[in-house]
């Protein structure tokens, strides 16, 4: 297919909320959001997962603290690098303040 004469097909967008409904009947809803946080500093993990209590580190098997909150329901993978990778909240917002959260403990 020469791409000169192809039309593509537009996307529809997402609606606030992150429903949609979709000819098909299908309406997909939003279970998972993930985001990545730049700290901005190196962190120590070892001393980390010795401090808060629900943080897990082993690094001979992942080379990040394993971290988890119970409001949002959330976990966070902190890497060395001052990265932080947030999985789990049910919307952006939520994410943000879980995010915001980790970044004090």
């Amino acid at each position: 297919m020469d791409p000169t004469t192809h039309t593509p097909v537009p996307l529809s967008a997402p609606t606030p909320g992150g429903t949609q409904n979709w000819s098909s009947g299908i309406t997909p809803t939003l279970q998972n959001v993930v985001a990545t946080v730049n700290l901005d500093c190196k962190l120590d993990l070892k001393t980390i997962a010795l401090r808060a209590r629900n943080a897990e580190y082993n690094p001979k098997r992942f080379a990040a603290v394993i971290m988890r909150i119970r409001d949002p329901k959330t976990t966070a993978l902190i890497f060395g690098s001052g990265k932080m990778v947030v999985t789990g909240a049910k919307s952006e917002d939520l994410s943000k303040l879980a995010s915001r959260k980790y970044a004090r403990i």
